[in-house]
């Protein structure tokens, strides 16, 4: 068995139809797929600002006071 790892534009449509057919034909498996081409940890960090905002964990500053 050989393993072979593929990088496409997710976005690209002629890119997500050839994935899908190769992943349908059943010969090949899809091992590990990556959905995102940002850093994970950088992730990790959106996500848990994200959750902060959410309950309230957060402070806000006046314009005005940004340079002070």
């Amino acid at each position: 068995m050989a393993t072979l790892t593929l990088e496409f534009n997710a976005n690209n449509s002629l890119a997500k139809s050839i994935i899908y057919s190769i992943q349908n034909s059943g010969v090949f498996k899809i091992i590990e797929e990556n959905k995102t081409s940002y850093n994970n940890d950088f992730v990790k960090k959106i996500e848990e600002s994200e959750e902060q905002f959410a309950t309230g964990k957060f402070k806000t500053i006046k314009t005005d006071d940004l340079w002070k």
